[in-house]
């Protein structure tokens, strides 16, 4: 039982007011855990398809199927990463989901599900300014603006350095 207000006075200075001994410990939990994870996608299990209409098959290798080229295959092992994230942060959920889709609204979404296309409309400023958000794209780091950060530098150099002089934040590797 949590007194924070102070409502039950001690009669003790180490009694709880049903006279049991009280006994006090931090629990804490720890943050900054780094949980190493190896994903090999050239086991065919070890992938899940995002579209349920794409088929595993077994003459094809992997890496030539459509939806590994396009993107819409993922290694199980991040899938059940971002599972057991969102199930102890609802947050994280909302962050993947901006992240990715930049900024879409569930409300949207619930449009896009039923069936409800998109219909081009008058560009505006209005509508122009609403096109300028988070995005997501993969960059070498051989390639500008990160030419020369790579080199004999750390994971943490590279994040602060492209977050503090780009405005860019690096997710992974």
């Amino acid at each position: 039982f949590d007194d924070t207000l102070g409502f039950f006075p001690l009669r003790g200075g180490d009694r709880s007011p049903l006279g049991s001994p009280i006994s006090m410990q931090k629990k804490g939990a720890r943050f900054g855990t780094n949980v190493p994870m190896i994903t090999e996608l050239v086991n065919d299990s070890n992938v899940q398809f995002l579209d349920q209409d794409d088929d595993d098959d077994p003459d094809t290798e992997l890496y030539l199927t459509q939806p590994f080229a396009c993107g819409t295959a993922f290694a199980i092992s991040v899938l059940d990463s971002l599972m057991s994230t969102t199930y102890f942060n609802d947050s994280a959920l909302t962050l993947i989901r901006t992240l990715v889709t930049g900024g879409a609204t569930p409300e949207l979404e619930l449009i896009l599900a039923e069936g409800a296309g998109l219909r081009g409309g008058y560009s505006t400023p209005e509508t122009l300014s609403n096109r300028d958000r988070c995005r997501i794209a993969q960059i070498a780091l051989h390639d500008n603006p990160y030419e020369g950060i790579g080199h004999n530098s750390t994971y943490g150099q590279m994040f602060t350095t492209s977050l503090k002089k780009y405005g860019q934040l690096c997710i992974g590797l």
